[in-house]
This record gives structure tokens, C-alpha cells and sequence, in this order.
């Protein structure tokens, strides 16, 4: 998409144009202020931090490269972007489809409004591409990596069917061995799409390599781990989050991420580039205005029914309100809602609001040991997300404070979840494993944290 397509990068080292000065002291005063509030649990800032930041991150990488080469991706073609940001929905929910079956992540602290949280979706994940793109250009336009030419390589028909039976195969096995073979989600489209676009003639890494055009690879393979490290480190302090639970992989994070994990950000930059180039070819195809009308509805219609499965599947847990534990202590819950807690992750986490509205709450009559329990479901809640409803079985289970939860063993702990359900959904073994270790986690380090319910 544009004039980077593994050639020399065009550079031009000019004075900032008050287009520059303006977008980029936009993009980054409003990332500087929106992470601020988030801190401080300001929300909608403190639940949606990941959008707010990664647009206006996006916004700070396209002024740098509108600066040093005189265009930037956004500006060289505004339907482009706009189709690479749609695009990007129903890319990345191929890899919710993965998630089905691998169960790498979920959601915790979504909006309980569906409307909401399917706009929350589609502003999320619109991001993706743009992000890759975006990177990638701006290593090569500020030097960070340079051209790169190496011997030319040949392509055969035989090597180009082998890359795509490659890619067919590990597109299958992570869903036939999730256990096993997750690692191919973060290759296989590479394999499968980057063969069939060289062979329709479209841009295509194996063309590049074929005529030894290395940089575009390159910046994509950097790029990749930019963005994967802007991802983590923005998901990491947002109220509504992923939590990874990758086999083999739960102990050294970085942010939520397992440090090998930030391997798979390298390869997934080049499905990124294979995805875009097939979306393209098929537009080029796509010659008569109702077949595109057709394919552009098969895909809303497509992204749709993943939004459901994501909520049905992906999403642990929803905001935690007050509200939604109204049924435990009815009159407990209409005093704490009086005193303005609406939330109890907030009332937990925002800087001075813990005193502040306890102090109300005495005034309007709650007894000390009223006040305590409720800061200990909201310790509960807020961990890891564990959110209400995961509560609520919590309690069912006997477990009422973090240190109740960090005693337990999670393999009998889960098997105690799974009975109270009695074949209704509840939480997977990963998932309470996860809550256990990190409870005696908190509870070892609570002086430091401050966090009820550990003595």
C-alpha cells in the first residue's frame, strides 16, 4: 500500500509542516492525556483505554512518517486506509475463530450492553492492520532498518504448492490439537495466502524474495514486535483486557503476555501483509458492483455471528457493578449505590475513592464490617477479572475473601465450580489455575498493594 514495497525508501528530512506539528502534537497530547485518566480510572478512559490509545498512537506514527518522507499512509490515500481499518475487523476475528478452539485468551471487564461491546469490537480490532502498516513504514522512513538485498531466491510451482498444502495443514491442526499446535495459528496464513497472491501476480513477499528485496520483511518482522509490545503494554492497566492462558507458557510475563509469546507478534505481521494483498486481489476481482455488494455483506454478516461467539465464548466476565450483586444484600447494595459506587473495580482501583466514599457510606449508617465485606467482593472481582457473576459461584464455593482463594487448590477448586453449575457454563481449569496464583500472588505482596481480604 504505497511506495514501500521492499525498495528504497523515499526520505525527505524536511521542517515539520504545520500538518505535521498539528497531528502529531494532537495524537500524542491526547495519548499523554488519555493515559493519564485511565490512571487515575476516569472512565470511559479507564475501560477503553486500548482504543483511545492505539488510535491516537497510530495518528503519533503516520505525523513521523507524513514527516520524513512527505506522505504517510493516511494521508497518501484516505479510502485506502479506510478499507485497511475495515479490513481489519474480519481479519482479526479469523484468529477469534482460532481462539474457539485453542482458548490462548479471553476477555474480562467488557461492557454488559451488547451494542456496546460489539462497537467496542469493531473499534478494537480495527486497529490491527493499520498498526502493522503503519510500523513498518516508520522503521523504514527513520532508518531503523534500511534497504536489505540478499541473493535472489527461485520459486518452483513445486515450492509454491508445498507452502500452500503447508499452510492448509496448519491451519487445521491447531483446531484437531489446540493443545499442541497453536504456535501454526501465527504462520499458517502466511503459508496459505502469501503463495496464492505471488502466484495471481500480485505484491507478495515470496515475489520480493524472489528479485532479493529483503526490507519489506524486515520492517514487517520488527514492526510486528513494535505493535506487539504497544498492544500488551496498552491492554495491561485497561479495566476491560485480554488474559492470556497459553499452555505450557504460564509463568514469566511480560505485561499479560508470556515472553515467548511475543515471538508469534514477528510472523503475524507477514500474515498481515498476506491478508491485505489477497483482500485486494479479490477487490480487483470483483468486477461487478453486486458481487461486491455481496461480498462486502457476506462479510458484515460473517463478522456478526463471531461477535456472537466471542460474547458466548471469549468474553469471562463483564464490568463488575453494584448492581449486579443486588440479590446477595439488597440493602447493602442500594447504600453503597447512594454513596455514588456504581463500580466496584473503581471504588477499589481509583486514587482516593476507597476513603472518600467509605467515609459516606458511614454516614449514611454502613457498619465497618458492612464496608469491609464489599471491599473484599471487590478485591475478588477485580482480580483478574473475575467480575461478578464468577463471584457469585465463588461464594457458592466458600471462597469469600482473596485469601480464601489463594488456599485453594485450583484442580479441586474448579471440579467444586463445575458441581455448583451442574452442566451450566463456568469457568475453565486455566482460568481458575489463574485466579489462584495470582491471589497468593496479591496476598503475598498485600502490605505493598493494600488490597482487602489477604489477612
Amino acid at each position: 500500500m504505497g511506495k514501500e514495497d521492499g525498495g528504497t525508501v523515499e526520505v525527505a528530512p524536511i521542517r515539520p509542516s504545520p500538518r505535521v506539528l498539528l497531528q502529531g502534537l494532537a495524537s500524542g497530547g491526547l495519548l499523554l492525556l488519555f493515559t493519564m485518566l485511565m490512571l487515575v480510572r476516569v472512565e470511559p478512559f479507564a475501560s477503553w483505554y486500548y482504543a483511545f490509545a492505539w488510535w491516537t498512537f497510530i495518528g503519533l506514527m503516520d505525523a513521523v512518517v507524513l514527516w520524513r518522507r512527505g506522505d504517510s499512509l493516511f494521508w497518501r490515500d484516505h479510502r485506502g486506509f479506510l478499507f485497511l481499518a475495515l479490513l481489519s475487523v474480519p481479519a482479526w476475528l479469523v484468529f477469534e475463530g482460532f481462539n474457539l478452539f485453542i482458548r490462548n485468551w479471553y476477555y474480562v471487564g467488557a461492557s454488559p450492553s451488547w451494542p456496546l461491546r460489539w462497537m467496542g469490537y469493531a473499534i478494537c480490532f480495527s486497529t490491527v492492520l493499520p498498526a502493522i502498516f503503519e510500523a513498518m513504514e516508520l522503521l523504514g522512513v527513520t532508518g531503523i532498518v534500511g534497504d536489505l538485498r540478499l541473493k535472489p531466491l527461485g520459486m518452483s510451482r513445486r515450492l509454491l504448492a508445498g507452502m500452500i498444502a503447508v499452510g492448509t495443514v496448519s491451519c487445521l491442526l491447531p483446531i484437531l490439537f489446540p493443545r499442541y499446535c497453536f504456535p501454526l495459528v501465527w504462520l499458517a496464513l502466511f503459508f496459505l495466502l502469501d503463495p496464492i497472491n505471488y502466484l495471481l501476480g500480485e505484491e507478495s513477499l515470496l515475489g520480493q524474495w524472489e528479485r532479493g528485496e529483503w526490507s519489506t520483511t524486515s520492517r514487517l518482522l520488527l514492526g510486528g514486535l513494535l505493535c506487539g509490545l504497544a498492544w500488551e503494554l496498552f491492554n495491561a492497566e485497561a479495566l476491560c483486557k485480554w488474559i492470556y492462558t497459553v499452555p505450557f507458557f504460564e509463568q514469566g510475563k511480560l505485561f499479560e503476555m508470556p515472553l515467548p509469546g511475543f515471538l508469534g507478534f514477528l510472523p503475524f505481521a507477514l500474515e498481515c501483509f498476506a491478508i491485505w494483498n489477497f483482500a485486494k486481489a479479490v477487490a480487483r476481482r470483483t468486477t461487478s458492483k453486486a458481487k461486491g455488494i455481496g461480498l462486502v455483506l457476506c462479510l458484515v454478516a460473517a463478522s456478526l455471528a463471531m461477535f456472537h461467539l466471542v460474547d458466548k465464548n471469549t468474553v469471562g466476565s463483564f464490568k463488575p457493578y453494584v448492581k449486579d450483586l443486588e440479590e446477595l444484600a439488597p440493602y447493602e447494595a442500594r447504600l453503597l449505590e447512594q454513596a455514588g459506587i456504581k463500580r466496584l473495580d473503581i471504588w477499589l482501583l481509583k486514587p482516593g475513592a476507597r476513603a472518600r466514599e467509605s467515609l459516606v457510606l458511614e454516614l449514611l449508617g454502613a457498619t465497618p464490617e458492612m464496608i469491609a465485606k464489599w471491599r473484599t467482593w471487590a478485591a475478588l472481582v477485580t482480580l483478574k477479572g473475575i467480575g461478578t457473576e464468577n463471584l457469585k459461584l465463588l461464594l457458592r464455593a466458600g471462597v469469600t475473601s482473596l485469601r480464601d482463594l489463594a488456599q485453594q487448590e485450583p484442580e479441586s477448586l474448579f471440579r467444586k465450580l463445575q458441581e455448583l453449575q451442574r452442566g451450566a457454563p463456568s469457568p475453565r481449569e486455566e482460568q481458575v489455575r489463574l485466579w489462584v496464583k495470582e491471589a497468593r500472588k496479591v496476598c503475598k505482596e498485600e502490605p505493598e498493594r493494600g488490597l482487602p481480604g489477604c489477612k
